[in-house]
């Protein structure tokens, strides 16, 4: 990699100082270490000197020499970083001006009719005796992995979406790329998660497991595509080989969760799996792979629906945030409107409730939803191999698909 211009220094110095007043602001770094070392060791800038470097960053980017795509994706990143400087000074902004302004999208709600027979779907695709609720706690009995088993049976999902992955996408990924994986010994009320891609550079990430989270047979291949190939750990990879170590772009070198890159990445991760896999395929690998006694499911058939259901629950809490974030629904409100799915107890619902009172979860409560949506309106269902290709290797604004 060649030197990084003054400006390349100064934009990854920005980032890393706000991250001193926003914890987990930056999600990795393998830029020059001697930037991180800096930061690290001086004083916490002010809020109201970050504004000033933002915008002297803004009004020297025109002067950088980059070409227009390049120009305006640091541009809608460094709004991205002014915008949150903005709120560290207490100016305040509208939850929908912030969603423009931090990652480059329009807060809408969801479709709702995709919701209209939710509770129809699941008893057909969750058939049996007994209510739906225990048929569920039944599943939940039945599929559950144990803690000592969910090292193995993670590592083996990797292995075979990493192999169907170069299948499709061959000589794309670098062969010293590697993926480790780290079990948490955390309690839920330290770990909000179940997997989490930690990306360290060097072509390496490394994957955190929660088996403290109820970890089923049915979710390993999911989350090895959305964690690992083709989702984040393969444009992680993708991105250093090619754009900040062959091209110098040194804004690649970061991920800035508060940003238009992070809509994207999602959106990338959540559709991985079903690029690799009809839910056909992912059913039948699931049950012939890591399904310890089949005899106990019902059919194929109804996994293969249950698996199709899995997108629409985020749909569900999408939308229930943003009638409690935006629309300002009240406590009652938000009850009827979660009752009327017939899917949650009150209990639930009030419990989403406190959590979406914290400011930084209500945020984080749409990012999932909105990079799935971005992308399928741009490409459908699912992009084309190639139109994933594109999405891993080159820099994409959410923007630029709508």
């Amino acid at each position: 990699m060649k030197k990084l211009s003054i400006f390349g220094e100064d934009f990854l110095l920005l980032a890393l100082r706000i991250n001193k007043h926003i914890k987990g602001y930056v999600d990795f770094y393998y830029g020059p270490e001697k930037l991180r070392q800096n930061v690290d060791s001086e004083a916490k800038t002010s809020p109201s000197k970050l504004m000033i470097d933002s915008n002297n960053l803004l009004n020297e980017l025109d002067l950088q020499g980059y070409d227009i795509n390049r120009e305006r994706y640091l541009e809608k990143m460094l709004i991205a970083m002014r915008t949150s400087i903005e709120l560290l000074n207490g100016i305040e902004i509208s939850i929908e001006d912030q969603f423009l302004k931090l990652y480059d999208v329009a807060l809408q709600p969801a479709n709702e009719s995709e919701l209209r027979d939710l509770k129809k779907e699941y008893d057909e695709a969750y058939g049996g005796s007994g209510s739906l609720e225990e048929r569920l706690d039944y599943l939940r009995v039945i599929r559950k992995v144990p803690e000592a088993n969910v090292f193995t049976m993670f590592k083996k999902a990797l292995n075979i979406v990493r192999k169907q992955t170069n299948k499709l996408f061959r000589n794309l990924l670098p062969e010293e790329e590697h993926i480790s994986i780290d079990l948490v010994e955390k309690t839920n009320d330290e770990i909000k998660w179940s997997y989490y891609n930690w990306y360290l550079g060097n072509y390496h990430s490394r994957i955190e497991v929660n088996p403290n989270y109820a970890m089923y047979w049915t979710s390993f291949i999911s989350a090895a595509s959305h964690e690992g190939y083709p989702g984040h750990h393969t444009e992680f990879v993708l991105n250093e080989k090619n754009l900040f170590l062959n091209l110098n772009q040194f804004e690649h070198s970061i991920l800035i969760l508060h940003s238009p890159k992070i809509i994207i990445s999602e959106g990338i991760a959540n559709l991985a799996n079903s690029l690799l896999y009809s839910n056909k395929e992912s059913a039948e690998i699931g049950l012939r792979e890591f399904c310890t006694d089949v005899s106990k499911e019902t059919s194929l058939e109804n996994i293969i629906l249950q698996d199709k259901l899995k997108v629409k629950i985020p749909i569900f809490w999408y939308n229930f945030a943003y009638h409690a974030v935006v629309d300002k629904y009240s406590e009652e409100e938000l009850i009827q409107y979660g009752k009327n799915v017939e899917l949650f107890n009150e209990e639930v619902l009030k419990m989403e409730l406190k959590r979406l009172s914290n400011p930084a979860y209500s945020k984080n409560a749409f990012l999932y939803n909105l990079g799935t949506n971005v992308l399928k309106q741009k490409y459908g269902k699912k992009p084309s191999v190639n139109e994933f290709q594109n999405l891993l290797v080159n820099p994409t604004l959410p923007s630029d698909l709508i």
